[in-house]
């Protein structure tokens, strides 16, 4: 059996499997998924995900410095999802705009590089799941979805990109700079911070 440093990925994903199946049953998360999805629903969705992203970005994309952003192959997915949002805007929508998004501010403190790369590996769980309900909301919206930036972020890129950021955390390991309970803790904070912030949406 390979050690810890050398499955932090593995690792992540069984430490939080219980909180992200929490997150998935959601009632925010169970319409945007369910087969009567609305593009009023989408864009409730990324006005909820707008409060939940521009915070939690800034404070890591102020944290990372640009050596491990490049090895990690993340970057903010924030102005995709606003592109997102002006190009519904631009549908003759407004009245899907006037809604308001009942979302507390974010508790994430990012203290060191464990608490960056958690929250970087809960953001980048998002993705691959973004894809998910991308595909499903073609599937129902058809063209009302339209370009889907932010929910296909990468496009056919996903799982190399995923494999690079799962990659980077080993090495990063091996290279002592990341301590992989720490990595897991920050996981799990960030998790529960989204999780309490997606139940008081509506």
């Amino acid at each position: 059996m390979q050690s810890l440093e050398k499955n932090l990925i593995v690792a992540l994903r069984y430490a939080t499997a219980a909180v992200h199946e929490s997150i998935e049953q959601l009632p925010i998360m169970l319409r945007i998924m369910s087969l009567s999805v609305t593009r009023a629903d989408y864009c409730h969705y990324l006005l909820v995900l707008r409060e939940l992203y521009t915070p939690l970005e800034a404070a890591l994309y102020t944290a990372i410095d640009r050596d491990t952003q490049l090895r990690l192959g993340v970057r903010p997915k924030l102005p995709a999802l606003l592109a997102d949002l002006n190009e519904q805007a631009a549908m003759n929508t407004d009245e899907i705009f006037s809604v308001t998004t009942d979302v507390m501010h974010s508790t994430i403190v990012i203290k060191n590089i464990n608490d960056l790369v958690g929250s970087l590996y809960v953001l980048e769980g998002a993705t691959l799941g973004g894809r998910t309900i991308a595909r499903h909301l073609r599937r129902v919206l058809n063209n009302e979805l339209g370009s889907a930036r932010f929910l296909d972020f990468h496009g056919e890129q996903t799982s190399a990109v995923w494999k690079q950021f799962a990659g980077a955390l080993d090495e990063l390991c091996a290279e002592q700079r990341l301590k992989p309970d720490a990595v897991i803790a920050g996981a799990l904070t960030t998790f529960d911070d989204l999780y309490q912030q997606l139940a008081r949406c509506n």
